[in-house]
């Protein structure tokens, strides 16, 4: 084990950053339960890792409670006027960067629904940290110093290259940010999406786009059930559509009744199942007030397999418990790194890319005021009606295979969550296989660990906790004892 789990019979929390992880485990020290904790930790993380997610990004979260799973839904939705936009400029996709790659951040919203639903602290108090974090700064770590890099050798807007031109250790002074956070702790969520949505809109048209304040005001979270799947002894629970969490099922369904082994003479296999249920999702998977999504159907369904680029990008997750047995797996992004690459220079709010998932047709098909086919997605297993574990983990479009690999480490190979999300991986890039340092079977490989992911976990084995976090990222599990 190259990095230590925390092992409690109370609380504990795992994050890709520390500070995250602490503010989280502060919050359970106070009494609150894993949704305050989550509430907390999100914030903080929207703070001190502003290249993988922020307040201008998209929430999703797995909650369990009182032996029932629920799913909250904070992913934004399109500009009313992007579909036209996009035909009326002859363009052949969305954007990838820039003032039309941007949905309606969902984030926000998202995190105050779970909170008004599930939490039991004051709202504001949950917020205090975070916001003074902000205002003292962010130190610019190795991994962060290697994003702002790579955004600014690519398209950024000025603010975004202003706010984020530092060096090693130097501190990224957020007040702008700061100050936000301070007015939805008194205000809620409205002042988000009713005050700042308006500077937002504004300074976006101003660079050439077309969000609009009624794209914010409009906007809502959802809550729905998750999706589900008897394997092998364990009910494991997945993220619905919109999110592309039913792949993962979709794999899990097609190796249910045989031995799993992760060496060459399953590999062929396994890729080929891979291409089965990216297919499936192409063909069938959007945004479900939009499309009819049919589950039971696709898990029946026999499709031709497919090739098609397997793209990645930046996300940060976590996974929090409590003392009383609540979880929360949550996940949040601003999609790629530093997401559009626009930041409003008074808020310092960096908008999400999402919008460039959306196709040109298909289920997938750019609409006003739809969510698009989305990457986020986490996971809870149960075994016996109780939970048995939860993780999440960056990769976008990768995520259902690497879901795949930790659930298959922890139930067939008899790995703890640690051990199943060290373990060196290997992914199908939609093209060709690549492998971390460590698998024999993958000619291509890449150094271990390796850029496959940063994945962050909580098993339950008796009255014990084990949290766990990732080698390949800068997080820290800790815990009440």
């Amino acid at each position: 084990m190259l990095k230590p789990v925390f092992v409690s019979e109370k609380g504990l929390a795992t994050s890709e950053h520390a500070l995250s992880t602490m503010i989280a485990l502060e919050v359970l020290n106070k009494g609150g339960n894993a949704i305050d904790a989550s509430v907390a930790m999100s914030f903080t993380l929207a703070v001190v890792q502003p290249s993988l997610n922020g307040l201008g990004g998209d929430f999703m979260a797995m909650i369990y409670r009182e032996g029932k799973i629920n799913f909250v839904n904070g992913t934004g939705w399109s500009p009313e006027g992007l579909e036209k936009v996009i035909k009326e400029r002859g363009l052949s996709e969305v954007p990838r960067y820039g003032p039309l790659s941007p949905v309606v951040p969902g984030m926000v919203y998202g995190v105050y629904e779970m909170w008004k639903k599930y939490g039991r602290l004051e709202w504001k108090n949950l917020l205090e940290m975070p916001a003074n974090i902000a205002e003292k700064g962010v130190p610019v770590t190795n991994r962060l110093l290697a994003a702002i890099n790579d955004m600014l050798s690519g398209y950024h807007d000025n603010a975004t290259e202003a706010i984020y031109r530092k060096g090693l250790w130097e501190r990224v002074t957020l007040t702008g940010l700061a100050n936000v956070i301070k007015g939805i702790a008194e205000n809620g969520p409205e002042f988000f999406y009713d005050e700042i949505a308006g500077d937002i809109s504004s300074y976006v048209q101003e660079l050439g786009g077309i969000m609009k304040e009624e794209d914010f005001k409009s906007f809502r979270p959802e809550f729905a059930d998750p999706l589900k799947i008897e394997y092998k002894g364990y009910t494991i629970y997945e993220s619905p559509p919109n999110s592309q969490g039913i792949t993962t099922l979709l794999i899990l369904n097609q190796l249910k009744d045989r031995k799993v082994k992760l060496d060459r003479e399953s590999f062929e296999d396994i890729l080929k199942v891979y291409k089965k249920a990216y297919a499936l999702r192409d063909m069938y998977v959007g945004d479900p007030r939009f499309v009819t999504v049919p589950v039971e159907r696709l898990m029946k369904e026999s499709v031709s397999p497919s090739e098609s680029a397997i793209d990645d990008g930046d996300t940060t997750n976590f996974v929090i418990a409590d003392k009383e047995g609540n979880v929360v797996s949550g996940i949040q992004s601003l999609y790629h790194s530093f997401g559009s690459r626009i930041t409003h220079p008074k808020h310092m709010i960096t908008l999400n890319n999402r919008a460039s998932d959306f196709k040109l047709n298909g289920p997938n098909s750019l609409q006003p005021h739809k969510r698009p086919l989305h990457t986020l997605s986490s996971v809870i297993a149960t075994k016996d009606e109780r939970i048995s574990f939860a993780f999440g983990i960056s990769g976008a479009h990768y995520r259902p295979q690497q879901h795949f690999l930790i659930i298959t480490n922890i139930i067939e190979r008899g790995m703890s969550i640690g051990d199943a999300i060290e373990a060196p991986r290997f992914l199908w890039d939609g093209h060709e296989a690549f492998a971390e340092e460590g698998i024999d079977f993958v000619k291509k490989k890449v150094k271990y660990p390796g850029p496959t992911g940063v994945g962050h976990g909580i098993q339950v084995i008796g009255k014990e906790k084990i949290a766990y976090a990732d080698i390949r990222g800068d997080g820290l599990a800790l815990g009440q004892y």
